[in-house]
């Protein structure tokens, strides 16, 4: 019988449902460092609460289920090589306080449901069913709310600054880069000329932002030279082929 893990390696994300995203993840995580039932406590939270949203993606798969987007992220910090328990288990988790906080809420203890946002619930909840750092780490990757006055480059403009901030932390780092790269990643792929310029124009600038808090924090990611110059490459690849004409 050949090594299903062999298998999964070799295997691009791009290329992987969810199912396999989550047992490439399982084969692929270092457990001498990583805790496996906090992690896969992540996985399955996000799962559920992402069950309902779809996501737009490439030509050849035009809609997948909204989690192959926190799946993908996890894994692709994993073989960067991330053994950040924390880390993986707030990019399996990343945009269930901004998108769903009231599946969050639902799930972990519908009694604390309001009428409002349920942000903040959402994260409490993941404090104490995670801990507080997997918490401070959703916190930071949730986007804030934008005016809605605000002219598309002004929004840009702020979302550009709101990155700048949050990634001057080596863990959050991480998980906005992991998020970045899959976002900013698929616009080439997109039919609509329209909003693959419109994209593009929303990222392109972010890609030097990276590029500058990668310097400032490349020894302090825990990653080893071949993960950071894989990161090198992506920066450098999406530079590229976010590049308006």
């Amino acid at each position: 019988m050949k090594d299903l893990g062999s298998i999964y390696r070799a295997t691009k994300l791009r290329d992987m449902d969810s199912a396999a995203l989550v047992f490439a993840i399982m084969h692929e995580i270092d457990t001498d460092h990583v805790d496996p039932a906090q992690l896969r406590n992540a996985l399955e939270l996000a799962t559920a609460a992402h069950l309902s949203q779809k996501r737009i993606g490439r030509a050849a798969y035009p809609v997948d289920p909204y989690i192959v987007h926190p799946l993908r992220n996890v894994l692709r910090l994993i073989r960067l090589g991330c053994t950040d328990t924390d880390v993986l288990a707030a990019t399996a988790l990343h945009d269930t306080v901004e998108d769903q906080p009231r599946e969050i809420v639902s799930i972990l203890n519908e009694s604390r449901l309001t009428d409002g946002p349920n942000q903040q619930a959402a994260l409490d909840l993941i404090t104490e069913h995670f801990n507080t750092e997997t918490s401070r780490l959703v916190a930071a990757v949730t986007n804030p709310p934008t005016d809605g006055v605000l002219s598309k480059a002004e929004k840009n403009a702020a979302y550009a600054a709101h990155v700048a901030e949050v990634i001057k932390d080596p863990k959050v780092f991480l998980v906005k880069f992991a998020d970045f790269v899959d976002n900013a990643g698929s616009v080439k792929y997109l039919d609509d000329d329209a909003k693959r310029t419109k994209l593009a124009a929303k990222y392109a600038p972010v890609v030097e932002v990276f590029i500058t808090a990668l310097n400032v924090n490349r020894s302090l990611l825990g990653l080893n030279q071949s993960g950071l110059d894989a990161i090198d490459a992506r920066l450098t690849s999406l530079s590229t082929s976010l590049a308006l004409p």
